[in-house]
């Protein structure tokens, strides 16, 4: 499996040029770049001078995210913001577009209803990404898309071959998706692994800010990489910490121990 790094990790008031370097420094394989760091990186570097600081580090443009399906939308501000997506991975080369769901079924709208509308949503995601993938991303504890198998049926209904999902430890353990679930992913559907882990907190407390490092925590990612090993994923685990003590940290100092920490967890895999 290949290395990724997430920009979040780092925080967002730290600049692109600097995480890309420090991922190139650690020898990351690739990065996630979030549209937010793109911006405001641009008042300084083009879109082509980005590209070119990746190529310079050795680093894959692996996804730009994230973006808010937002079904239920009133208005057009999700679906421009993820046209401007779709026009910063096509200028940087990234295959992928990270797209998550918090939505909430509205209140006297059918389950049912509620899939088929968010499927029609991704199926637009899916035709202005053209030939770059979607992963949906399901959210732990939430209603519409709070697993795989909502994801995978979103995607089913989208009738897009580039609409797929992706995992993330954190959010599987919240919703306590069972290996039967995960084990059921089509290969070719699960585009990325999101990996961190987490303090020991009661799930019901558990918020994003209390993510850690790779296996400075209580999540079985040991037994999810057998899983993942199970469904011949070979792809790109991506670190993706919203933990605020890290974001006041040097970029160096959290790209470094991010690295450190995957390197040693994936050298004890037995």
């Amino acid at each position: 499996m290949k290395t990724c790094f997430n920009t979040i990790t780092a925080g967002l008031g730290k600049r692109l040029e600097d995480i890309i370097s420090a991922c190139g420094r650690a020898k990351f394989d690739g990065m996630e770049i979030d549209l937010r760091a793109i911006d405001d990186a641009e008042s300084r570097i083009s879109l082509a001078g980005i590209k070119q600081l990746l190529e310079d580090n050795a680093l894959a443009p692996v996804s730009v995210m994230a973006f808010d399906l937002a079904p239920f939308a009133s208005d057009d501000a999700a679906l421009d913001r993820f046209t401007r997506g779709v026009d910063a991975a096509r200028a940087l080369g990234a295959p992928m577009l990270l797209t998550y769901c918090f939505a909430a079924i509205p209140e006297g709208l059918a389950e049912e209803a509620a899939l088929e509308i968010a499927g029609l949503r991704a199926r637009r995601y899916g035709e202005i990404a053209g030939d770059i993938k979607i992963a949906l991303e399901p959210i732990g504890r939430t209603k519409l898309m709070g697993g795989p198998k909502a994801a995978l049926d979103i995607a089913a209904r989208s009738g897009r071959g580039n609409v797929g999902i992706m995992m993330d430890t954190f959010h599987y353990y919240l919703s306590q998706v069972p290996d039967a679930d995960i084990l059921s992913i089509p290969r070719d559907k699960l585009l990325i692994v999101h990996v961190n882990d987490s303090e020991d907190r009661p799930i019901s407390e558990l918020q994003d800010k209390h993510r850690v490092h790779v296996g400075q925590g209580i999540l079985p990612l040991d037994h999810d990489l057998q899983l993942w090993r199970q469904l011949g994923y070979d792809g790109y685990l991506s670190v993706e910490i919203f933990n605020e003590s890290y974001w006041e940290m040097p970029v160096d100092t959290v790209v470094s121990t991010a690295k450190t920490s995957l390197t040693a967890w994936l050298g004890g895999e037995k």
